[in-house]
């Protein structure tokens, strides 16, 4: 039993911290799926990007006290300010150096920043512009996750060395800290979404509009990327005539060699199919010494149907 208690006593103190705050710890865990998803969200859009073999993993989520918030701070490399106007708050992007070095190798592939002095040199204006753009893609995927894919939350602002970071920066006392681990060719790194108290309660509210939206939406950035490999796939297609009926007596008779007489209207009559689905109605042709067909209009099954139906 004591050991229960001692158990249950840091759950208690961290639900009464959130609930200062205005959270939960229900809230917590629904946070945490959102999160999840933006990780997912945002390997696919990374991915898209680069030949380089990346995956991007959720390494949890925490309410940080202003020491907290310092600490994380002060560990990072780059500090990205997203401003969320429409939200009244304005979110903290905390990139260590490992997350820098990764996004610069996803983005100019293998050994770009494999040197073992990477760490200790100064950053470039190189580095400020991959993460940058690395950045932009966190804040697209939160506004995948936050914004239903209509008009943008967050914007990418001013990116700073922590070093050079101004302490008023940091006048948070209370912030929720997401910890995402970018992998890239063996490498890691991390950033911290950092979530002020300002935007907990329009977060809430944007997760549970997540909640009533239909399940099959969907990633534009991915539906994009599986349409175009859809529609680069290769497919086997022939062309066949529709009209032309005979007797199981006249096949049976029939020798190699005999001439079988096409119906009158045969040229316009040609059909495009691929397996068991007809495409297109077309012309019967010529170039040169190779027999062509022309496309004239797409087949409606449903129409055709009709016509069958009507003819007897």
């Amino acid at each position: 039993m004591d050991g229960e208690a001692e158990q249950k006593r840091p759950d208690a103190l961290a639900d009464s911290i959130l609930r200062a705050a205005g959270l939960s710890l229900e809230d917590l865990k629904s946070l945490e799926t959102v999160f999840r998803d933006l990780a997912a969200s945002f390997t696919i859009r990374i991915a898209a990007r680069t030949d380089v073999a990346i995956g991007t993993d959720f390494s949890g989520i925490e309410a940080l006290e202003r020491e907290a918030i310092a600490e994380a701070v002060r560990s990072a490399a780059l500090v990205g300010m997203v401003p969320a106007t429409k939200w009244g708050s304005q979110l903290m992007l905390a990139a260590d150096r490992g997350f820098v070095d990764c996004s610069v190798e996803a983005l100019f592939g293998a050994g770009a920043s494999n040197d073992s002095a990477a760490e200790k040199r100064p950053l470039t204006s190189v580095d400020l512009g991959v993460v940058r753009q690395i950045f932009a893609e966190v804040t697209a995927s939160l506004d995948h996750m936050f914004s239903g894919a209509s008009e943008p939350l967050f914007q990418i602002g001013e990116l700073v060395e922590a070093a050079h970071l101004a302490p008023a920066t940091l006048g948070e006392t209370r912030m929720i800290c997401c910890t995402l681990a970018l992998r890239v060719s063996g490498r890691s790194g991390y950033l911290r979404i950092l979530l002020p108290r300002s935007s907990f309660k329009p977060m809430q509210e944007a997760i549970a509009r997540l909640l009533r939206r239909p399940a099959h939406h969907s990633d534009p950035t991915w539906a994009k990327k599986l349409r175009l490999e859809v529609s680069r796939a290769r497919i086997d297609v022939e062309a066949y005539l529709q009209q032309g009926t005979m007797t199981l007596e006249q096949i049976s008779l029939l020798q190699p060699g005999q001439v079988l007489h096409l119906p009158k209207d045969a040229i316009d009559q040609v059909r495009l199919r691929s397996g068991k689905q007809a495409l297109y109605r077309c012309r019967l042709g010529k170039t040169g010494s190779a027999f062509t067909v022309r496309i004239t209009d797409p087949v409606n099954e449903e129409e055709d149907l009709l016509d069958e139906l009507a003819a007897g």
